[in-house]
């Protein structure tokens, strides 16, 4: 007589974590791999140095906020958390992929799929007439200079007088070179250095003279 055998309970199956952290990575990574100059740094900018950027913004003042280079949206979300209304916000990123997964994740913000060169006509084309702030992680040291150029020039002509660019580099000089502060009628401050984001970031800020 054969013996009956036991059925076997299955193990309860462990609780997965929680991947959109790895998922915002791997997006970033690609977007790296597809323009490794465009995107400047292998891994995305961490929460502390987004609140380290955002904190620079007075957000009393009066107008909206644009946010360049958005990538995988730690700084978006930082804004954000800041109190910044959705509808002072607009974010722009010219990868496809990236602005996809941030219209994931932002689905009541205004968010394009744009380049920063197009700055000026963005805001006309959404009846942006004044700007108090923009926060950028375009990386002006590695993308071509005559492109870094035309943003820096249409970041000077957007802001409004007491507004401010607030920008953030690998390096300890000025991402943007004395020659174009002078050029478009604005000064720079470093204002804090990040030394735990990867690798170590340094905060600026420029403004009108």
């Amino acid at each position: 007589m054969n013996k009956k055998i036991p059925s076997r309970k299955r193990a309860p199956k462990k609780a997965q974590p929680n991947n959109r952290h790895k998922r915002k990575r791997h997006h970033f990574i690609a977007a790296w791999v597809r323009s490794p100059m465009g995107m400047g740094a292998l891994l995305p900018s961490s929460r502390r140095l987004a609140k380290a950027m955002v904190a620079e913004i007075d957000t009393d003042k009066s107008g909206a906020i644009i946010e360049l280079g958005a990538g995988t949206g730690v700084m978006t979300h930082a804004l954000l958390e800041a109190g910044i209304p959705p509808e002072r916000l607009l974010v722009i990123e010219r990868d496809p992929k990236l602005h996809a997964t941030l219209v994931t994740q932002f689905p009541d913000l205004t968010v394009l799929c744009e380049d920063a060169v197009n700055l000026q006509e963005l805001l006309t084309t959404h009846k942006i007439t004044k700007v108090c702030a923009i926060l950028s992680s375009i990386p002006f040291l590695t993308i071509p200079k005559p492109v870094g150029k035309a943003i820096q020039e249409q970041m000077a002509r957007v802001i409004d007088k007491d507004g401010l660019v607030v920008q953030f580099t690998y390096g300890i000089k000025s991402p943007i070179s004395k020659k174009q502060l002078e050029s478009c009628g604005m000064y720079a401050k470093r204002t804090k250095m990040v030394m735990t984001n990867v690798p170590p970031a340094h905060v600026w800020v420029f403004r009108k003279i």
